[in-house]
């Protein structure tokens, strides 16, 4: 189970930058750095955050970090994009 390589291809898949995720979760960007690098643990607090993030539920994301086929899975790319559109959606509306 990478954690940090399960990150990074999330953040990809939505195309946001680290500090984008960093703000989001409400922590510094180097803080966030080192989960992609898996420098420091991911707190189960955290993981909520994150999983809301990229729009999917805990379970999912946690079947995401310990199974790899889950994070190729056509439902997980769709559901980071439908999140990413929600929130492009909500911005235009402020």
């Amino acid at each position: 189970m990478d954690i940090g390589k399960t990150l990074r291809i999330f953040r990809n898949i939505k195309k946001v930058s680290q500090s984008n995720v960093a703000k989001a979760l409400n922590m510094e960007r180097s803080t966030y750095a080192k989960l992609e690098q898996n420098l420091t643990m991911l707190r189960m607090d955290v993981a909520q955050q994150i999983a809301e993030f990229y729009g999917m539920e805990l379970y999912y994301f946690a079947r995401c970090l310990e199974y790899e086929r889950f994070i190729s899975d056509p439902t997980t790319s769709r559901l980071i994009l439908i999140r990413k559109d929600q929130e492009e959606k909500e911005l235009k509306i402020i």
